[in-house]
């Protein structure tokens, strides 16, 4: 409900208007009547009302005096203005003052509708800015930024559904790039790197998550703007500054900030792209996409670097074969082309200078996150099984010749319109599971996922979960979690007792909640109650 205050030295005008309001207006009260504008002032001082409705000439303290000190007050009422025909100018000067509006006596019923139907309006679209505002002040920091990772992602990305969604909320949190100019810069892994080191395929997202990590936080360190992941997992972080040369810079420091802590946390290195300085908000999809497009100049070269946008011919024609040949590569693989897949690579790997393993590693990498995000996506095993080959290369064999890599891109064509490795038929299935056991029960308490057991037994996911659950009538997972929790049971019946979240880490589990909860569902009570039980029955043996 709204509330009014009517100002007026004539009672029959103040009769009409409340009158009126009580009739026609039922979300409006009138809380009060004033006869001139010092009562009105005075009644405004013990009263909040949402609209002052006041005549411009009147005794003692007239409309105008009275539009100037509400003028000045915290958080001031609408006013309306009441005043004759020859009264204008007064009218006009009040309108200085920040009243709303002035209706010519005698009052219009229709004129005065229209001003009270505006006035709700404003009312209604204030509250609900003020409600939203509250709401979104309750929302946590992490939310927050939440909110705006998302956001991004939509936008460079290109999502319009999500923009449309998530910008009125990134408006009503007052986040600093709603009006920015800056670029974005994007980080990735070396994964040569990382398949150098043994490191397995599923894995590496693991990698990529602590990359992710350590830029957030040098980011909001320094201040140098937000980080987000886009669609194909990289790092990505909108950078803003005075000027190109300014932000360009601030980019620098932060890419040897970032690569200096993933190498000595990881031992892995990391490159980048920088994207085109834009000046607009939803111009950033542009930077982004430059940004990626350039950081593919990392398979020409064996050490990082973060790349700007290239400027010479040689580059922009390397990187228009690398676009030829991943496009050539994906219609062959569905086709079955063994010739056109073949071909494609040779003519990627006649376009260098020369050819190492550290570049057969990353353009082989490269085209399995192509073909990830395609239609072998659903083929489990294809991108494992392609990945260790690619592992199986010499370290730094002196003269690679293209004969052998279009060797090694044979078997990886193979590889993937199989799915997945055919295993070898000269060990057995029962020994291989049971390989498997010994090697959970002897590594339980660490992280242990398919694809890490799969790289142990030198096979593929896809073959270790179907021969596991054919052998074991259960699957690897099941086993793995009634492994723990036997383990679990025989730590809680020690003496002298081991704390819960001392044995949920020795056996495996990083949170004590999830523990507890997959405990209560294998022993059917918490672990607490559990102990306690099997503690009072060794202090007081049956008789």
């Amino acid at each position: 409900m709204y509330k009014v205050l009517l100002v007026d030295d004539e009672p029959l005008v103040r009769e009409y208007l409340r009158l009126h309001i009580a009739s026609n207006h039922p979300g409006w009260e009138v809380a009060g009547e004033a006869m001139d504008g010092q009562e009105a002032w005075e009644m405004l001082q013990e009263m909040r009302v949402h609209l002052v409705i006041t005549d411009i000439k009147m005794p003692v303290v007239d409309g105008l005096e009275l539009c100037r000190r509400l003028s000045q007050s915290e958080n001031p009422p609408i006013i309306l203005i009441l005043s004759g025909f020859d009264e204008f100018s007064l009218a006009r000067d009040a309108l200085r003052f920040r009243a709303q509006n002035y209706l010519l006596k005698p009052v219009v019923h229709d004129e005065l509708v229209e001003a009270l139907t505006q006035v709700t309006a404003q009312l209604d679209r204030k509250f609900h800015e003020e409600l939203a505002a509250l709401a979104m002040g309750k929302v946590s920091k992490e939310s927050q930024a939440q909110v705006v990772r998302q956001f991004l992602k939509s936008l460079v990305s290109g999502d319009s559904v999500e923009i449309k969604a998530l910008y009125p909320l990134v408006f009503r949190l007052k986040v600093q790039l709603i009006e920015t100019e800056g670029l974005i810069m994007v980080l990735d892994l070396d994964e040569d790197r990382l398949a150098q080191k043994g490191i397995p395929y599923g894995d590496i997202s693991v990698f990529r998550f602590i990359l992710n990590q350590i830029t957030g936080e040098l980011s909001d360190t320094n201040g140098s703007g937000f980080v987000f992941l886009d669609e194909d997992q990289h790092t990505c972080v909108l950078v803003t500054g005075e000027d190109k040369n300014h932000t360009q810079h601030k980019c620098r420091s932060l890419y040897e900030k970032v690569s200096s802590a993933m190498l000595a946390n990881t031992g892995i290195t990391v490159s980048g792209a920088l994207g085109t300085y834009e000046s607009e908000l939803f111009h950033l999809q542009y930077s982004h996409a430059k940004a990626a497009e350039t950081l593919n100049h990392r398979l020409f070269l064996e050490e990082p670097f973060l790349f700007n946008e290239p400027d010479e011919n040689v580059q922009l024609q390397r990187l228009a074969i690398l676009e030829q040949t991943l496009s050539s590569l994906q219609f062959a693989i569905p086709d079955r082309n063994e010739a056109a897949f073949l071909m494609a690579v040779k003519r990627f790997f006649e376009s260098l200078p020369h050819i190492s393993s550290v570049h057969v590693l990353k353009f082989g990498l490269h085209l399995l996150r192509q073909l990830a995000n395609g239609p072998l996506e659903r083929q489990g095993g294809f991108a494992e099984s392609a990945y260790q080959h690619l592992r199986q290369m010499p370290g730094n064999p002196p003269g690679l010749s293209i004969q052998a890599v279009l060797g090694l891109f044979q078997e990886i064509f193979h590889c993937l319109i199989r799915g997945g490795i055919e295993e070898p038929v000269h060990e057995n299935e029962q020994d291989i599971v049971s390989r498997v056991r010994t090697y959970i029960y002897s590594h339980y308490a660490e992280p242990l996922s398919l694809a890490l057991l799969a790289d142990q037994m030198g096979i593929s996911p896809g073959y270790l979960s179907s021969i596991f659950h054919k052998t074991m009538q259960e699957s690897y997972i099941k086993f793995l979690t009634r492994v723990r929790m036997e383990q679990a049971a025989k730590l809680l019946k020690a003496t002298p007792p081991v704390k819960v979240y001392d044995v949920s880490e020795k056996v495996g589990y990083v949170s004590v909640k999830h523990f507890s909860h997959v405990f209560k569902q294998f022993h059917h009570m918490p672990p607490g109650e559990y102990q306690e039980k099997h503690l009072s029955a060794a202090e007081w043996p049956a008789l």
